[in-house]
């Protein structure tokens, strides 16, 4: 538990600008508990969990550094899935709205990870905090 308090400890040494993404991030993804008990839900919610536990881990271990943001990595085959899933969302729904939401703000997510980890992979080794 120390580790994850920590983790979050470190977020929130970000810029404030970035505050609301930090927040809304892990908001949306585990939002997915009112969607309960839809099987896109429990895979959101699994897969959250799972990004947090290895970010987590991550950061015990290196601390606040850009490749952090690799335990994003697991929604790839998420977000893919939930992309051949939309034809079956009904349309114009609070779920499709939160679904197509968790999509964009999770793709977005990854593009700055995917950059913060060729930074990293480039000597941006530092940890930020």
């Amino acid at each position: 538990m120390k580790a994850l308090i920590d983790f979050i400890k470190n977020i929130f040494k970000m810029p404030k600008a970035w505050w609301p993404w930090m927040a809304g991030l892990p908001l949306i993804n585990l939002s997915s508990i009112f969607f309960l008990p839809r099987t896109e839900a429990w895979v959101v919610l699994g897969t959250a969990l799972l990004a947090a536990t290895i970010m987590t881990a991550l950061h015990a271990k290196l601390g606040y550094v850009r490749l952090v943001g690799i335990g994003h990595f697991v929604w790839i085959p998420m977000l893919i899935w939930l992309a051949f899933r939309l034809d079956n969302i009904p349309e114009g729904t609070l779920f499709q709205g939160w679904v197509l939401i968790l999509m964009a703000m999770d793709t977005v997510s990854l593009l700055l990870d995917v950059i913060d980890s060729v930074r990293y992979l480039r000597g941006d080794r530092i940890p930020r905090f």
